[in-house]
């Protein structure tokens, strides 16, 4: 039986973001709310049903502003970059604006009320086998919890410049060497409600059916 509001639900799945300008940087985020989201991310498809993953939530000052700064470690130069990419007319108005909220974040992470850190236990093998049963036991409940959240009015970013940085960020948050982090999320309220979809390509033109290149009919 189909009991969903689709419209309501393909709504959330197409209006969840990347926050990054639009993050309430004055509001406490309840770690009770994210606890709550993160039994919700839980139930997301995990390889042989094996509940090795984990959540660091972070809402101490001082750890997220070593966090932030493990981040501006690479990101600084690399987004920087990509302003000069912007600036010499090398990427379209999309890139351009990516770009701008990517400085923006970057240069207000240590502001930001809580930052969650997706762990899984284990570290990725090298064979492609490996690695896509890794990566697919874990990013399913990332986006379940960003969901999960934006439907409460929370926003985030995934991101990933910290890992230049991995082992200072796991030094600040106590990590053994026998875990991998995943991402790291600033997590806030949101400024406002009037996310729209994002511009994509109709299904038609990037599905083939049965073989590569065949398009359907």
């Amino acid at each position: 039986m189909q009991d969903f509001d689709l419209v309501e639900t393909d709504r959330l799945l197409m209006t969840t973001k990347q926050v990054r300008k639009r993050l309430d940087l004055t509001r406490p985020v309840p770690v009770d709310v994210v606890l709550d989201c993160i039994d919700v991310a839980s139930r997301a498809p995990i390889g042989g049903n094996i509940e090795a993953n984990r959540w660091v939530v972070v809402d101490d000052a001082k750890t997220i502003s070593g966090l932030a700064a493990c981040y501006r470690e690479f990101g600084t130069d690399y987004l920087e970059a990509g302003r000069a990419q912007v600036e010499a007319g090398k990427v379209d108005a999309t890139a351009s604006r990516v770009v701008d909220s990517s400085i923006y974040l970057l240069e207000h992470l240590h502001e930001v009320p809580m930052i969650i850190i997706p762990i899984r236990q284990g570290r990725p093998e090298q064979s492609t086998f490996g690695q896509a049963t890794f990566w697919g036991s874990v990013v399913p409940g990332v986006w379940s919890l960003q969901l999960a959240l934006r439907a409460r009015g929370i926003g985030t970013a995934w991101t990933t410049l910290h890992l230049y940085q991995e082992n200072e960020a796991a030094e600040l948050l106590g990590l053994p060497d026998t875990v991998t982090q995943i991402a790291l999320l600033p997590t806030a309220y949101f400024t406002g409600d009037d996310f729209v979809p994002s511009r994509r390509r109709p299904a038609r033109e990037v599905t083939y059916i049965n073989r590569w290149n065949q398009p359907p009919t």
